[in-house]
């Protein structure tokens, strides 16, 4: 039978219509053996009887079936055909470009061998950081083995710098390719920074980064809202601590920074109230009503904290007025004694903070433990703490209790020191540098006493003063509240240490240091 059918033939024959689809387009296809077309191929006159039909892709095994068309008949023949492999190695220069094949990010990078890979073409990419992303589509045919080698040429680099008001702002490259970082190197181009801070509107801008040393000003900018106080009584002072700084006089009126915001409220004869929260830019009102106490001097006070365990024991220290060494002045010894009138009780620590009281401070806040040899239970004071780790403890204590915390100022610490102090014998008072000390460290100068121990004492290991304070003389100095001659650049410490001697002794000694050290640790004051 021929195809050739002319005009006749379908008219004494009878003639039929043929559709033929494949599942892969462009399948070559030959019916009795005479190519007719690609799929999907439409035929309008075919004779009526058999047929063979064959169909052929480069990219699939052929198929070969008979058909058979009647007269009138719009025969439709769906092909399916069957999948072929082969195999494909992708190489570049250098090795560890990653690929993605057809969409997908591969997990090995270059050289990496496929196969079987189904027949047919793939789109490849090769990505390299500091190289020339390269794009290629490659043709896998059934049974063989492609090759695809690439050389991944060098691109201009940049180095990125983003120096940002407040410092401590966050940088972010959007789809970049790395991760932000002050000098990062990228490749030329355009890349999206995101800067963010808490407090601030966020920013987010697009950049054109060229060949060598990029450097980005961002400035954000502070988000704000208004607090409104209503105070009894109304005269009370009020102080106000945005984030983690210090406490600055309330001005009516003046918006604030958004963001964690402490009001402390005091008057003469109140209890001071500290309150703590988050300040949102839609404002806040606040109603403060301070209570009148009555408090007599030698109560005990404990306070529990938020997170679990108690902060350190209180002794209220009554107002009054005591002969004191001078503070304050250029000399840092003992100094000729002045009144000190302190107009307002407060609390304090019976005890220096106590190892075992920093502890839970430390660990809540993810921080190293300090110790020092021969002194390292949790009975011992905390030593090798800084001025400012001392402020951080006693803020800690603050937001954990709703009380207000700080170090002690020089006149509060000297006043507890000099008021009550106890006139027995300096090894008996507390622990100084003494036999014990002398027999470790044999060319230290000792005072003639034994208290027992060689480097500090637990707390609370000697009697307490009058009032109930324990270790104000001797054990360790502490740090008070106060910047030293200088400046801020140190702080003042008060009081002698497990290794003084002579003048070190006199409740009115005084010196200021810019760093931690074994001698030296802290306690605590709690505004009434």
């Amino acid at each position: 039978m021929t195809l050739e059918v002319g005009v006749l033939k379908p008219l004494v024959l009878g003639a039929g219509s043929l559709r033929v689809e494949a599942n892969a387009e462009g399948a070559q296809v030959r019916l009795n053996g005479v190519l007719r077309g690609e799929t999907p191929l439409s035929v309008n006159t075919v004779l009526a009887g058999r047929h063979r039909l064959l169909v052929e892709h480069r990219f699939h095994p052929p198929s070969a079936s008979e058909i058979e068309i009647r007269r009138g008949q719009h025969l439709q023949v769906p092909v399916v055909l069957a999948p072929a492999h082969g195999g494909l190695l992708i190489a570049s220069n250098p090795v560890g470009a990653s690929v993605t094949l057809n969409g997908e990010r591969l997990d090995e990078p270059t050289p990496v061998e496929l196969e079987p890979l189904v027949a047919g073409r793939h789109e490849v990419a090769l990505e390299l950081f500091g190289r020339e992303t390269v794009n290629e589509t490659v043709e896998v045919l059934p049974g063989e083995r492609h090759e695809l080698i690439v050389e991944l040429n060098r691109v201009a680099m940049s180095e990125l710098r983003v120096r940002t008001r407040p410092g401590s702002a966050a940088v972010r490259l959007l789809e970049g390719p790395v991760p932000y970082r002050p000098g990062v190197r990228l490749p030329v181009g355009v890349y999206r920074i995101e800067v963010a801070a808490e407090g601030y509107r966020s920013k987010t801008q697009s950049h054109r980064l060229r060949k060598g040393v990029n450097l980005i000003d961002v400035t954000l900018e502070r988000r704000v809202g208004l607090l409104r106080l209503e105070l009894t009584p109304s005269d009370a002072n009020v102080g106000v601590r945005v984030g983690s700084g210090g406490f600055q006089a309330f001005e009516p009126g003046a918006p604030l920074p958004v963001g964690p915001v402490a009001l402390r409220v005091r008057k003469a004869g109140y209890r001071t109230e500290l309150l703590q929260f988050h300040l949102a830019e839609a404002g806040r009102t606040v109603r403060i009503v301070l209570e009148r106490y009555q408090v007599s001097g030698g109560e005990s006070l404990q306070d529990a904290l938020a997170s679990g365990g108690m902060a350190p024991k209180l002794v209220v220290v009554p107002a009054g007025k005591a002969d004191i060494g001078a503070v304050g002045g250029d000399g840092m010894r003992a100094l000729p004694a002045q009144e000190a009138l302190i107009g307002e009780p407060f609390a304090l620590g019976v005890h220096e903070v106590s190892l075992g009281d920093y502890r839970r401070y430390a660990q809540a806040m993810n921080l190293s433990l300090p110790t020092a040899k021969g002194m390292d239970s949790d009975r011992h004071p905390v030593v090798k703490v800084s001025w400012r780790e001392a402020v951080g403890y006693a803020d800690w204590l603050s937001r954990e209790t709703g009380k207000l915390y700080r170090l002690p100022n020089e006149r509060e610490w000297a006043y507890a020191a000099s008021r009550w102090a106890s006139q027995a014998t300096p090894c008996l008072r507390g622990n100084i540098a003494d036999r014990s000390l002398g027999q470790v460290f044999r060319q230290w100068q000792v005072i003639d006493c034994d208290d027992g121990f060689v480097r500090s004492a637990p707390v609370g290991s000697f009697k307490a003063n009058a009032l109930g304070v324990h270790d104000l003389f001797g054990n360790v100095a502490e740090w008070v509240n106060d910047c030293g001659p200088s400046g801020c650049g140190s702080h003042i410490a008060r009081g002698s240490a497990w290794d003084s001697t002579g003048d070190e002794l006199a409740v009115s000694f005084r010196e200021s240091y810019d760093r931690p050290s074994d001698t030296r640790g802290f306690r605590v004051v709690r505004e009434l």
